[in-house]
């Protein structure tokens, strides 16, 4: 005891010396006339250097402390690049530095709702795959397709629908190159941090998204030789292996990183007809950083990363169908697998022992086992999974003078993906993915994409009027082509298959774009008050050409459209102390139109329109001290008017099961966001975070009568989809009493809690039975670092604590197979992790 008072003792004196230090810095700066700005710095700079010589005064916690510009000797998994390390004075109050602005900013101080996490956050928190976001980030949903490869983000209710030709409301983003997984999973690994930006974007950054933007940022070598090696394992033979290595081949002129990761499980659905397990993941990626800095002026950073996915689907699973002659507030129900499975036209042919085709009580006998075996399924073979992904960047940036920066910013993507699937969850071929001839005969067939996306950003950062005005103009050019071959089969298990299609096409989509984004400092006039205004405009062109086996290629004509319209952000920001602030921020933005391939265009309609869109939002934020704990708080509210909301519909069209998009005349989304933590003492940290999303359609007729040739016929859009009312986390870390010969030590919880939601557009018209209830998880993770003063950490962890049972997403066919299917999220999971770090 008496060994640790006097630690604390000359810790506090050795704070006190630095303290007075900073403040005789302070008055020398004083009076250095035009140096006088500098006074901040110099103070906190003296400050830095005193917590730098006291590790325990200086430790953070990771929940908030960025990835500090340190050695990888002492930590290779945080960023140690100076392009991106954190300006010094965010580490002693706790904040995130972040990019959402295209400059690096602490978090406190960007006018804007931001989800920041860093490394350390995204270990802490066992995040390895997209999915896994979505309970850190409420009011963020991560959505699964019909399988578990294929990933769509949803914020403030903007979302993708499934086999939708309409770009991402929500965009994501490698090291600012606009990226795009092309229909399967990304290689989430080796970040240093990831951002979540909410509401409209486009001003300034690549693509334009009507609900946000997900920014990855890949950890930059450092410029000193080590890296890291991480081993998880645990339950489901699950088994991940990555690190990374920085290589510095020229001091101060040209580092390497070189990071890989490989991934595998088992699935946790078991496929009793066909055997195994679905959701089975068989991952391997890698990836290499080069820096190349001739001189303190010009700095190069190139990445190159390869990816190949295999493993299986995680099938979707029976969720709701209708039987034959069944109606919905006076709508008709499609009732195919009904019809031809269940009790309808051939009676008897789904009854029968388990099968192929069959079980005891048919469609009704088989929704029933699946209600109360949600972790078993039958179907009739296995989903395997194909893909892979090559990604380039190239960013190289040039201090022209003290005040002016120009950068260009190169990506490159091409991507593959083969996903086969039997959409109806069940072992009845009411609707599969793949045909009985031609390229892609006999199952398990497969939806396959081919992606490639060229792509290529100049701007320039500038500051004057003394450092009061600060600004950013550039260019964006972006190429894209998009092959999609979609075969359906009905019926593919009866011994005449009723119908079968090919959608085949080729999409291009040409975006050019140029922008300018200023903000002036007012505090002449009113202090800490700043205003912000930017503007974009966006020349799309999009293309779509049917190849020869599309199955409308007859009268499908090839079409191109030229598109254009403006995006633009104003912003007053009143940082009216150090510790507070207060914004207001207008933005719009806009989705571009698009063609539909799987749909018959009567009357050579298959194009749908631009959606646009506008929003209000105000919001608080504070980074400071309360009865003298450090803590954060954020609060932003928000209404959002969307009008031409693109959304898809499903139908029976011309005999053919179809998708396509349609636009609804108008939507609008209101809601609250909140976040917060406080240090209650020195080994406790809670936090939480929430989300309150009002979204609905307020002009929701759509007249298709032209997409359909039906005279008449209009839809009601009527629930809004991924969107639940409540979403929220809670978490709380615990500094265990461990003496440091041993190690550091954390104990954490995290809960993460919402309520219902719909996975379809219309629940209460066409289709019904779409709505999922709502769920709360609970994880634990107990972890010790440095072990024995050694550079190894342990830790185990589990997921879903509680084994609730829940759904992850929802897959809509009511009205075109008479039929809905959802994906089961993943039970309890328990397992642990290994790191060294050299």
């Amino acid at each position: 005891m008496e060994k640790i008072m006097k630690s604390r003792e000359s810790a506090y004196l050795r704070l006190k010396r630095t303290l007075n230090a900073a403040s005789d810095h302070a008055s020398l700066a004083k009076g250095i006339g035009p140096r006088s700005r500098y006074a901040p710095i110099l103070t906190a700079a003296a400050v830095l250097a005193g917590f730098a010589g006291n590790p325990a005064l200086a430790r953070t916690n990771p929940d908030t402390a960025p990835a500090a510009p340190v050695s990888p000797q002492t930590d290779a998994g945080a960023q140690t690049s100076d392009q991106t390390a954190p300006a010094p004075t965010a580490a002693s109050n706790g904040d995130i530095i972040v990019t959402a602005t295209r400059r690096e900013e602490s978090l406190s101080k960007v006018p804007l709702s931001i989800t920041a996490l860093t490394a350390d956050t995204l270990t802490a928190r066992v995040v390895t795959k997209e999915q896994d976001l979505a309970s850190l980030v409420p009011g963020l949903v991560v959505k699964n397709g019909q399988n578990q490869n294929q990933l769509s983000f949803t914020l403030r209710g903007q979302t993708l629908d499934p086999f939708s030709g309409a770009s991402p409301a929500v965009l994501t983003y490698l090291n600012e190159v606009p990226f795009g997984g092309g229909n399967s999973a990304t290689s989430f690994y080796d970040f240093s941090s990831v951002q979540v930006l909410k509401g409209p974007q486009g001003t300034l950054f690549g693509r334009n998204a009507t609900g946000g933007a997900v920014l990855y940022t890949s950890t930059l070598p450092g410029k000193d030789f080590g890296g890291y090696l991480t081993v998880r394992g645990g339950m489901r033979n699950t088994l991940q292996v990555q690190g990374a290595i920085d290589i510095p081949l020229i001091t101060d002129v040209l580092q390497v990183r070189i990071a890989g990761d490989y991934q595998r499980q088992d699935g946790y659905v078991r496929n009793r007809l066909a055997g195994g397990t679905l959701g089975n993941t068989d991952n391997k990626s890698g990836r290499a950083t080069i820096v190349f800095q001739p001189s303190s002026d010009i700095k190069n950073v190139t990445v190159l990363q390869y990816s190949k996915f295999g493993g299986n689907e995680a099938a979707s699973q029976l969720y709701s169908y209708y039987k034959l002659g069944a109606t919905n507030n006076g709508y008709a129900l499609t009732t195919t697998l009904d019809t031809v499975y269940g009790n309808g036209f051939f009676p008897g042919v789904g009854d029968g022992p388990p099968g192929k085709g069959t079980f005891p009580g048919a469609v009704a006998g088989y929704l029933a086992y699946q209600q109360t075996h949600p972790y078993d399924i039958y179907l009739s073979y296995d989903l395997p999974h194909d893909a892979d992904n090559y990604f380039a960047q190239n960013t190289t940036t040039i201090d022209l003078n003290s005040a002016t920066t120009f950068k260009n910013i190169f990506g490159y993507q091409k991507s593959y993906a083969k996903t086969p699937g039997i959409l109806s969850g069940s072992p009845f071929a009411s609707l599969d993915l793949y045909n009985s001839t031609g390229a892609f005969k006999g199952p398990p067939g497969g939806e396959v994409f081919r992606n490639t996306s060229l792509s290529d950003e100049i701007q320039i950062q500038g500051q004057g009027a003394n450092g009061r005005l600060k600004y950013i103009i550039g260019g964006f050019y972006n190429y894209q082509t998009r092959e999609e071959g979609i075969p359906v089969i009905v019926g593919g298990e009866l011994a005449a298959p009723l119908g079968q299609v090919l959608y085949h096409t080729r999409n291009t989509d040409e975006s050019k774009a140029l922008y300018a984004q200023a903000t002036y400092d007012l505090s002449d006039a009113v202090q800490g008050l700043s205003i912000t205004a930017g503007g974009r405009y966006t020349w799309e062109t999009v293309g779509q050409t049917p190849y020869p086996d599309h199955v409308f290629f007859a009268n499908f004509p090839q079409e191109r459209r030229d598109l254009s319209a403006p995006s633009w952000n104003f912003n007053l920001q009143w940082q009216f102390n150090s510790n507070n602030q207060l914004y207001f921020t207008q933005r719009g933005s806009f989705r571009s139109g698009n063609f539909n391939g799987a749909v018959v265009p009567y009357n050579f309609v298959n194009f749908f329109q631009n959606e646009y869109t506008h929003d209000f939002e105000v919001g608080y934020k504070f980074n400071g001290k309360i009865a003298g704990k450090r803590a954060h708080f954020n609060i932003a509210l928000y209404d959002q008017i969307v009008s031409n909301a693109q959304h898809s519909l499903y139908a029976v069209v011309a005999g053919a099961p179809s998708a396509f998009t349609v636009n609804v005349p108008e939507a609008q989304v209101k809601g609250v966001e909140v976040d917060g933590d406080i240090v209650l003492v020195d080994w406790l940290k809670i936090g939480f975070a929430g989300a309150y999303t009002d979204a609905k359609y307020t002009k929701n007729i759509v007249d298709l009568s032209r997409q359909t040739g039906v005279a008449g016929y209009k839809i009601p859009f009527d629930s809004y989809p991924d969107a639940p009312k409540v979403s929220g986390s809670l978490y709380a870390d615990v500094t265990l009493p461990v003496s440091e010969k041993i190690g550091r030590a954390h104990f954490r919880a995290d809960s993460f809690s919402q309520t219902s939601s719909y996975f379809s557009n219309n629940n209460n018209s066409i289709t019904p039975g779409t709505q999922v209830k709502g769920y709360t998880t609970v994880a634990l993770r107990l972890g010790i670092e440095d072990i024995a003063g050694s550079r190894l950490s342990a830790s185990v962890y589990a997921k879903n604590v509680f084994n609730r049972l829940y759904y992850q997403a929802g897959y809509v066919e009511g009205n075109s197979g008479g039929f809905n299917t959802v994906i089961v999220g993943e039970p309890r999971t328990v397992a642990g992790e290994i790191t060294f770090k050299f």
